[in-house]
C-alpha cells in the first residue's frame, strides 16, 4: 500500500497489537478532530515501568531521519540491561526534530516508565533542542554527554587525541582516569602548540601570496 494508507492504519496496527500485549502503550497526535492529519506518535512495549525497574538508571537518547514521502523523525530512548546488551524502551515518529517534539517524547516517557523526581543519567548527542529540554522535563537527571558522538568528532589525523579520549571515557576507576587524563592533558598542550604553529604559517603564507599578487 502507500505511505498515506499505512499512516491511516496507524490506530488500527496499534489498537491490535494492545489486543495481544495490554501493557503496550502508545499515543497519536493529530492537527484536529476534523481532518485528522497525522502529526507525531509514541510507543512502547511491554510493562513500562516494570521493565525499567529491571535496567540500569542510563537512558541513551538518539534520533534518525526516515525516508519515504511523508519523510519524518524516529525518536528512541535506549537502555542497558545488567548484562550490558542494549535494550530499546520507547520510540516516537515526528513531523521533524523540534524543541516540542522533543519534550513530548521525553514528557510521554517519563510519565510511562518513572516519575519526574526519579534520578537517572540521561546521554543524548550534542543536540542543542535536547540540551534546552531535559532539564525541563528531568530537573533531578543527570545530564551527559555521549562519548561515541564526541570521539567522532575529533579529526582522524588526530588519532592519538582520540584513543587517550576513550580510554579516559572508558576508565574503570579514578586512579586510571587521572592517569589518561594527565596523557591527555599533555597530548593536548603539545597539540595546541602544533595549531599556533600552523596557524602563524598560514599567516605567513597569505601575507607572501598577497605580496605576489600586489606584484
Amino acid at each position: 500500500g502507500s505511505f498515506k494508507h499505512a499512516y491511516q492504519l496507524l490506530t488500527s496496527y496499534f489498537t491490535e497489537v494492545r489486543l495481544v500485549n495490554p501493557n503496550f502503550v502508545f499515543d497519536i497526535q493529530t492537527t484536529s478532530c476534523k481532518d485528522k492529519r497525522f502529526t507525531k506518535c509514541f510507543w512502547c512495549f511491554g510493562s513500562p515501568k516494570k521493565t525499567y525497574k529491571l535496567l540500569r538508571p542510563v537512558v541513551v537518547i538518539d534520533r534518525t531521519s526516515l525516508k519515504g514521502r511523508y519523510r519524518g523523525t524516529l525518536l528512541t530512548v535506549i537502555a542497558i540491561d545488567p548484562s550490558n546488551h542494549i535494550f530499546l524502551l520507547t520510540f516516537s515518529i515526528t513531523d521533524s526534530e523540534t524543541t516540542e517534539s522533543w519534550t513530548y517524547f521525553l514528557e510521554m516517557f517519563g510519565s510511562n516508565f518513572h516519575g519526574y523526581d526519579t534520578r537517572f543519567i540521561v546521554i543524548p548527542n550534542r543536540n542543542l533542542r535536547i540540551i534546552d529540554v531535559v532539564p525541563k522535563v528531568f530537573p533531578f537527571a543527570i545530564h551527559t554527554f555521549c562519548a561515541f558522538h564526541i570521539s567522532n568528532n575529533i579529526k582522524t589525523t588526530l588519532e592519538s587525541m582520540r584513543i587517550t579520549f576513550r580510554m579516559e571515557v572508558e576508565a574503570l576507576t579514578s586512579i586510571d582516569f587521572d592517569k589518561h587524563k594527565r596523557s591527555g592533558m599533555n597530548l593536548r598542550e603539545k597539540l595546541g602548540v602544533f595549531v599556533m604553529l600552523f596557524q602563524h604559517l598560514y599567516l605567513l603564507i597569505r601575507d607572501i601570496l598577497r605580496e605576489i599578487r600586489s606584484v
